[in-house]
């Protein structure tokens, strides 16, 4: 569903909470038989981590995960007993909004967990106010489906910037030319790339150069500092420095090594 079709959806529904409750692992709520629910299941993980089967697909969580399931989406949660979690559980009554896949979200600023908090502590209240409840469930949905569109977004757009470093290692490249590219500011480009990848952009970069020079080192009969050039690394002494780094040995015991192998 679009995501301007869904936010009208969920603005013209009537939503009702069917199920509200914060527990861990060892409390006989947990589910862990393949199961399904007749509602929008949402799940914020507040301690531990785990994964789940999905129709074949496996999904990994961690702290401060949400996870969403479609109504009547089957899965089945596996336990890790090394990492014990601890989840708040919601159940959505809105059959008016579709959601075609599970959707899996990291926590990035806080909101999400806050926005489940406010869900969970309206829905536990003796005398909850209903039309409160309402606009939590609302939101927080709005939320989920924003954030989702702008995971897929993002994936999308490291996916251009990822193959524009493999085909441009051997030039100079900066973290502006890269933010140009995907019309994004420096900051939004650098925090991303460091949660899909676990590295910063120079990181990334220098790893894949170096990747490249093993294999020039191994193949060609290219001087070491020709080599560094050729990478893209504009001084030689960087190129060692850098390659020690990573490797643990230098450019020059590398070559050694494989011709003492080989």
């Amino acid at each position: 569903m679009e995501l301007e079709k869904a936010y009208e959806v969920i603005r013209n529904s009537n939503p009702r909470l069917r199920f509200c409750e914060w527990f861990d692992e060892n409390s006989s709520m947990w589910n862990f038989e393949l199961h399904s629910h007749p509602y929008h299941e949402l799940i914020y993980y507040v301690e531990g981590k785990g994964n789940a089967d999905v129709s074949g697909t496996k999904l990994n969580f961690s702290l401060y995960d949400t996870t969403v399931y479609p109504a009547c989406r089957e899965h089945l949660d596996k336990r890790l007993p090394e990492r014990p979690r601890e989840i708040i559980c919601l159940w959505i009554d809105m059959p008016e909004l579709v959601i075609e896949e599970p959707i899996r979200l990291h926590e990035r600023d806080g909101i999400l967990g806050n926005a489940f908090r406010l869900v969970y502590q309206e829905g536990k209240r003796d005398k909850r106010d209903e039309l409160l409840l309402e606009h939590a469930m609302k939101v927080l949905m709005l939320m989920v489906l924003r954030e989702a569109k702008e995971a897929v977004e993002g994936s999308r757009m490291l996916d251009c910037v990822i193959e524009y470093i493999k085909n441009h290692y051997a030039e100079r490249i900066s973290l502006d030319e890269l933010a140009e590219l995907e019309h994004i500011s420096k900051s939004y480009l650098s925090r991303k790339f460091k949660e899909r990848t676990g590295l910063s952009v120079i990181s990334y970069i220098n790893r894949f150069r170096i990747e490249r020079s093993r294999q020039f080192l191994m193949m060609s009969c290219l001087s070491i500092d020709e080599i560094a050039y050729q990478v893209g690394f504009d001084s030689p002494k960087y190129f060692h420095r850098v390659f020690k780094e990573i490797t643990g040995e230098s450019p020059a015991g590398f070559r050694r090594q494989f011709k003492t192998s080989g």
